[in-house]
């Protein structure tokens, strides 16, 4: 059985007083598992009665309010893996994703006049893990043809 937890200790009330710090707490496992057994692993630590999960991606999101943007942002770091979970698998983008991001790194490369790969692969570690991802590991080749592309219209118009 695999565990994640976070501690959401900087939550809200509407009121805007600070939220009690509070435990999340994911267990999945490589089979099916009833709520029946999961009652039974909790029961003597007096929590809250657990609840079936939809979607165990939707669930770390929400751990960390990646999805709501008015709340207090976790980081994804903050997350705690127990018995070889792997957190990560969580945040691997989908192929629309993937989509978008590239969509959104070339009219940045084109808004921003990037000509130089190595600049642009600082921007993307300090913009986002998932930018760096896209550019790294699915579509360096489109983007260096963008990005040289960029500097040979540069070249062009200092002529």
């Amino acid at each position: 059985m695999f565990w994640k937890t976070l501690q959401q200790n900087q939550d809200l009330n509407p009121d805007n007083t600070t939220k009690k710090p509070h435990w999340h707490v994911m267990l999945s496992s490589d089979g099916p598992i009833s709520l029946k057994a999961v009652t039974k692993i909790v029961e003597p630590l007096n929590v809250p009665a657990p609840q079936k999960v939809g979607s165990g991606r939707g669930m770390i999101r929400y751990f960390i309010h990646l999805d709501n943007p008015e709340k207090y942002q976790y980081s994804r770091d903050e997350i705690v893996a127990h018995c070889g979970a792997d957190v990560e698998s969580y945040f691997e983008l989908t192929k629309t994703n993937k989509l978008n991001v590239m969509k959104d790194i070339i009219t940045y490369i084109y808004e921003n006049k990037i000509d130089n790969y190595a600049d642009f692969l600082m921007i993307c570690i300090q913009h986002s893990d998932d930018w760096f991802d896209v550019a790294t590991n699915y579509n360096t080749l489109a983007i260096n043809k963008m990005i040289d592309g960029m500097w040979l219209k540069k070249k062009n118009e200092l002529r």
